[in-house]
């Protein structure tokens, strides 16, 4: 099964990468450059921009510790691109000529309908959330600072011209423990999403998965609106004991939430 990941650079990217390359045939990386409106704290009042500069530290140490600095795997070709320019001419170039068997979007600007027309049903994305009750951006972060970890977790499905959409293939939610920070929840979701990806690929193409259409339109989430106020909620909910109380009834609360599950977990 011939792969290419369409991807960031960092860590988590990293990461998922050498998963796919351990158990597909991973073709090509093609990394876009991280958006800096991301890391940007030149418009926030000087207590603000420290705690988002913290924040922003503590995910880096967080994501060290969950996957290691192994970077991307050195037998597999590379193509780095600017923020932005993931849907070049170049890109569909070199995708047509490699001509995978799917193209695997971590963590990348929106695919635009061209790309995702020149290879139907062959374009995976791996959200980091539910769908399709959070869509967008930090969509596991929103969940936290709404008070719902439930919420929290991925979706592998397949990608449409409308945001996290498309037909799903496979979801799953985090293993918990009551002292995990918000780093490890978001790394745990990661990490367990990289083991079952190569999964749920090769289930799909024998045929084994029929894509789960989505019906509820969902929340929309957007950087823009991930402001130093909410982000500090999300922190002030896990340090009042949010998690802990979410595992008390962890069975009851997910039951009202049903994701798709198409593996034997």
């Amino acid at each position: 099964m011939k792969t290419v990941l369409l991807t960031s650079n960092s860590y988590r990217h990293q990461y998922i990468a050498r998963c796919l390359e351990e158990q597909t045939d991973l073709k090509l990386i093609i990394s876009e450059e991280k958006s800096t409106k991301i890391s940007d704290t030149s418009s926030l009042e000087y207590e603000d921009a420290e705690f988002q500069k913290i924040h922003l530290r503590k995910r880096e140490e967080s994501e060290i510790e969950f996957f290691g600095k192994e970077g991307f795997p050195q037998t597999v070709l590379q193509l780095k691109m600017a923020h932005g320019d993931i849907n070049s001419e170049l890109t569909l170039k070199v995708l047509n000529d490699i001509d995978p068997d799917y193209i695997i979007l971590f963590g990348t600007s929106i695919i635009q309908n061209e790309l995702l027309k020149a290879f139907p049903q062959r374009v995976i994305n791996l959200h980091l959330g539910l769908s399709p009750w959070y869509k967008g951006s930090a969509t596991n972060l929103f969940p936290l600072i709404d008070g719902r970890p439930e919420l929290v977790g991925a979706t592998i499905h397949l990608a449409t011209a409308e945001v996290d959409a498309g037909g799903i293939l496979h979801q799953l939610r985090p293993e918990l423990e009551e002292h995990d920070s918000l780093h490890d929840i978001g790394n745990k979701v990661i990490l367990q999403a990289g083991k079952i990806l190569p999964i749920v690929l090769k289930e799909y193409e024998s045929g084994k998965i029929t894509p789960f259409k989505q019906g509820n339109p969902g929340k929309i989430c957007r950087i823009k609106d991930l402001t130093t106020e909410k982000l500090r909620r999300a922190y002030q909910n896990i340090s009042q004991g949010m998690i802990p109380e979410y595992l008390k009834k962890k069975e009851a609360i997910d039951a009202d939430f049903p994701i798709v599950s198409n593996l034997d977990q």
